[in-house]
């Protein structure tokens, strides 16, 4: 059945369960929807398994089969109890379903539900009306042969097969004739012909007519009262369906008689018109007949106490049995698999509401063009139009094996390259891709320039339930052109969709917008219009000889150009910068207006507002700022004047303005000097600053304070002002991330010197108890620094002692997977450390690179760190394959002795506080990046870092320390990479205290970073000013 077609049965049916509480047997539903009784089951059971697991409605099934106890039984019973039902029979004929409706108490409620039309039954018969005599047969079997009929005028036997005419009397046959059988106005004649017997009937006179004359009169009386029942049955039956099919009458012969007997019909009406003759009975037979018709009364008169239909009735034969209703649709499952039964699947609901309402976003735009252009229309159009519609894709025709002469988002490429064929390609992938997702969808080609901000006001103010086919007119007042844009609706793209196929086969036009225009018009019988809901959808035609510079200002001076949707032919894609830069003008000024209408509506109505809470925002309608909770949350202002910034944070004094710093504050000054020489009429005249303050507020934006001076023309007197500058943040925007999981491997490398390796034995001991004993997926690189004259092997190896104890772990752990190796590298004469020159740690890492698979995700870490399994997992959430690399700032502790100088007990674990310690922006020792990454970069940056392939590299690369381009590992990511770089604090992450030495450092520059990096490390100002007090008190 067609999908549309069952949807709608469905929602037919789904009104008379849930409105009408109607009781839906699938006979009636067979007659209500003019459908088969079979295809009827089929929507009753689509209708009870969609809505039986969200609605409170109950399912019936019918059984017909033989019991375990030899019989036939049907019985309604409901879908729960189908199971145990089913323990009853032997053998099952039919199982279906039978109903559908809310919950009932009483199945036997069924009973009032509506009857069907045997027109659309399963079993097809022709119509016929039983005589008495045969429903005898159908209710009693064998029992009905021995009732024998004594009136010859109203003959009915029921079988003849044991009525002996062993008499000597006389018989007459008399033949039968086809014309005398039917005659006008009886009941034979009511329901079609009667099948004429082959053989002639006998029949027997009497002599004793007499004697039998009152028992035939009682008999007659019997089969008149019997007569007039079964035809008010019939009348009742033939009510309830008007148009069933006559019956043909049914000859019962029997074998063992030479006598054919016509069942349902009145004798007299097989005979002419003649004084009949008068059957006699054998006298051995009399008592027995009398036996035998009052036994046959008796059941028939039970009979009529039934209120069966004369269709619907039972045929108890002793031999076999038969179907109950001969309307039912018998079903053979003999030696056939029954079909296996589907699982409830559990209703998940969506992650959005957006998905389970059908809610969608409004627009999408769909660019035909070509490879050609790809550089310099359809890069003006993405620079115009992304950033405003909901979706922007490119349909280029582009041969297989080749690529396009510009990479940017959104470029859909189609083998095919037939011209007259893209546009159907492009809605084939808007069907496939975006059918659910969009409400309107705007295609057209790359000769336009597109008003995005007046097209998404268009379509944000009309129906979404509308048709919509609108656009210019094309050279056919019918089709829209692709040159100007068309706008079509979600609905008319499903439409399109049904007849794609059609539309294809008929693109025999040269002319796109006929070939799209063709296929519209077949799928919606719409023409194009270019107005909807008193709305017009504004498009500008250009003159073939437009010119910008003459033609433009008349061109602005028409009203229907300023809500313009598309302006078109544009061919040269600088007019679509230009005639963009015009739009956003007015929109900005169209914004600022509105933004000052709230601000004064905002004003006039504050005092409406609780006493409390009249205070207006400054600026007006933006945020008002971070409130301080406490001491510890108010935000620091940092004074600042023309050249330098003072105490910017907590370690630095004094530092010079530069860069976009001073760019910035540059900038804010010249604004509030033009604004206050502008408001005075230009009696004043800037003279310097004074004082300066800057606040950065995160909910909020940046906030200045400029004390200025300034000097009247006129008198030159010196005049001051205050000025209060606000920078509001912009749009915040959601970067999209790629999907990353928590299942990745790290692989962790560490470099230790001959200093470090006590520090190196207690990190490998803390990484087994953290990292290989709770199985963190995590592999170790321990890479031990060699001097240019240690011994490296044997019992005089220097790292002897942490290569054993690597051992002994790897074999601890040797079942779970957890490995520790090391990596030996000889160092040049004259370098023993690696924290110091930056240039050594790249070599290292050059080294180590190359141990590793190109997706292997790599984690540098240094000494005194304690790894925790949520530092870990933070590094595999922000480490991205070829999208990020992730650098955090650790926690660095404060010198032990002057930190716990007061503290007797010793401190195992760093604790997160500003008087043991510090976030170390400048320390960039941990960082996290893959190696296909890492890899990459170093090809970009090699001709000026040589990549180093061996220990005898290292040499030539540490000749660079002097002149260094970079300072750091992740300053080159920064400054040779375009991956994105996260930096963050990282509260897991704790450094111990290290002694930094500096007197074998060579360098001048790595020497006074040096120093101050171990001052930076020694503590906090008031415990170093507390120290230098006590000492000066010590010495006095």
């Amino acid at each position: 059945m067609n999908t549309e077609i069952l949807n709608e049965h469905l929602e037919t049916l789904a009104g008379h369960v849930f409105d009408n509480d109607k009781l839906v047997t699938y006979k009636w539903l067979s007659k209500e929807l003019q459908v088969h009784v079979n295809i009827a089951k089929q929507i009753l059971w689509k209708f009870y398994q969609k809505y039986h697991s969200s609605n409170n409605i109950e399912c019936t099934y019918l059984l017909i089969g033989h019991l375990k106890e030899k019989g036939m039984h049907v019985e309604v019973v409901r879908d729960s109890d189908v199971s145990k039902a089913k323990e009853k029979f032997i053998k099952i004929i039919s199982e279906h379903v039978y109903s559908v409706h809310k919950p009932i108490m009483d199945l036997q409620l069924l009973a009032t539900a509506d009857c069907g039309d045997i027109k659309y039954s399963a079993i097809k018969f022709d119509a016929k009306m039983r005589s008495d005599e045969e429903m005898q047969k159908l209710r009693w079997g064998t029992a009905a042969k021995q009732v024998t009929i004594e009136n010859v005028l109203d003959f009915k036997s029921a079988d003849s097969t044991n009525l002996c005419m062993t008499e000597k009397n006389i018989t007459k046959k008399i033949s039968l004739q086809k014309e005398n059988l039917v005659k006008k106005g009886s009941l034979d004649h009511f329901f079609g012909k009667l099948i004429v017997p082959s053989k002639s009937v006998e029949v027997t006179s009497s002599e004793k007519k007499d004697d039998n004359a009152r028992k035939e009169f009682i008999e007659e009386k019997v089969i008149r009262e019997n007569k007039n029942l079964l035809e008010r049955k019939w009348n009742r039956s033939k009510e309830t369906d008007e148009i069933a099919k006559k019956r043909k009458r049914t000859i019962t012969q029997n074998d063992s008689s030479d006598s054919e007997i016509q069942n349902g019909v009145e004798m007299k009406e097989l005979f002419p018109q003649t004084e009949p003759e008068t059957l006699v009975k054998p006298k051995s037979l009399v008592s027995e007949n009398k036996k035998e018709k009052g036994e046959t009364r008796r059941k028939e008169k039970k009979a009529e106490t039934k209120k069966h239909d004369v269709a619907e009735s039972f045929d108890h034969s002793l031999n076999t049995l038969e179907d109950i209703d001969p309307y039912e649709p018998r079903i053979n499952t003999d030696s056939k698999p029954q079909q296996i039964q589907k699982a409830r699947k559990a209703f998940v609901r969506p992650r959005y509401y957006s998905t389970e309402l059908g809610i969608r976003e409004k627009l999408f735009v769909g660019i035909i063009t070509s490879r050609e252009h790809l550089h310099s229309r359809d890069v003006a159009l993405n620079k115009t139009i992304a950033h405003i519609v909901d979706k922007i894709r490119y349909f280029i025709s582009i041969p297989e094996g080749t690529k396009p002469n510009v990479s940017f988002p959104g470029i859909v490429g189609f083998t095919d390259t037939r011209s007259i064929l893209k546009p159907f390609h492009a809605l084939k992938y808007i069907v496939d891709n975006y059918l659910e997702s969009y409400d309107y969808y705007f295609l057209t080609k790359d000769v336009n320039y597109v008003n995005a901000r007046s097209l998404v006001e268009f379509v944000n103010k009309i129906t979404v339930s509308q048709n919509i086919h609108m656009g210019v007119q094309s050279e056919i007042d019918t089709y829209c052109s692709l040159e100007s844009g068309i706008l079509l609706s979600n609905s008319v793209i499903r439409e399109m969709k049904n007849n794609l196929d059609w539309c294809v086969k008929n693109a025999y036009s040269d002319s796109d917008d006929v070939n799209f225009g063709r296929c519209i018009l077949h799928s919606t019988s719409m023409p194009c219009t270019n107005h909807i809901e008193g709305r017009n959808l504004t498009f500008i035609q250009l003159k073939s000889t437009f010119n910008f510079e003459k033609d433009f200002a008349q061109l602005t001076e028409q009203n229907e150009f300023q809500n313009s949707v598309s302006i078109y032919p544009v061919y040269d894609y600088k007019l679509i910068y230009k005639f963009n830069m015009y739009f956003a003008a007015i929109n900005s000024i169209k914004v600022h207006k509105q933004i000052n209408d709230i601000r004064k509506v905002i004003s006039a109505t504050a005092h409406l507002g609780p006493p409390n809470q009249r205070n207006i925002s400054w600026p007006i309608g933006n945020q008002p700022g971070n409130r301080p909770l406490g001491r510890f949350d108010v935000l620091r202002w940092s004074y600042f004047n023309m050249s330098h910034v003072f105490f910017e944070t907590d370690f630095i004094n004094i530092q010079e303005l530069k860069g976009d710093t001073k760019a910035d504050i540059d900038n804010v000054i010249n604004i509030a000097v033009n604004n206050i020489i502008s408001k005075y009429d230009n009696k004043l005249s800037f003279v310097r600053l004074l004082n300066g303050y800057l606040k950065f507020d995160a909910s909020r934006g940046m906030d200045y304070i400029l004390d200025l001076v300034f000097n009247e023309v006129a008198t030159n007197k010196e005049i001051r002002k205050r000025i209060e500058i606000c920078k509001p943040l912009g749009k915040v925007e959601i970067i999209p991330v790629p999907y990353v999981t928590e299942n990745t491997r790290i692989n962790i490398i560490i470099t230790i010197d001959l200093s470090k390796k006590q520090d190196a034995i207690n990190f490998i001991e803390h990484y087994s108890q953290n990292c290989m004993e709770k199985k963190c997926k995590t592999y170790l690189m321990v890479v031990l620094l060699y001097n240019s004259d240690s011994p490296s092997k044997g019992k005089g190896d220097v790292y002897l002692d942490v290569k054993t104890y690597i051992s002994m772990l790897n074999e601890k752990y040797k079942k779970d997977q957890s490995k520790i190796t090391w990596l030996s590298i000889r160092l040049p004469v004259n370098v023993t450390s690696v924290d110091l020159d930056p240039m050594l740690k790249i070599a290292v890492t050059d080294l180590c690179a190359k141990k590793f698979s190109s997706e292997s995700l790599v984690l540098l870490v240094e000494t005194g760190t304690k790894l925790k399994i949520d530092y870990l997992n933070r590094v595999r959430m922000n480490t991205i394959n070829r999208y990020q690399i992730f650098s955090p700032i650790p926690f660095i502790e404060y010198h032990p002795d002057i930190i716990y100088a007061n503290e007797a007990a010793t401190h195992d674990e760093v604790d997160v506080n500003s008087n043991y310690g510090k976030y170390d922006e400048q320390n960039y020792n941990n960082i996290a990046f893959y190696i296909k990454d890492y890899n990459a970069m170093r090809q970009t940056v090699e001709a000026n870092i040589p990549l180093v392939r061996s220990d005898k590299d290292i040499a030539t690369l540490l000749k660079l320390s002097k002149h260094s381009p970079v300072t750091s590992l992740f300053e080159m990511y920064v400054s040779f990479s375009d991956m994105h770089v996260f930096r963050a604090i990282e509260p897991t992450l704790k450094i111990k205290y290290k002694d930094v030495n500096c007197d074998d450092v060579s360098n001048d520059n790595i020497y006074k970073n040096c120093l101050k990096l171990r001052n930076n490390h020694l503590g906090k100002r008031s415990q170093l000013a507390r120290l230098i007090l006590d000492y000066q008190s010590y010495q006095t």
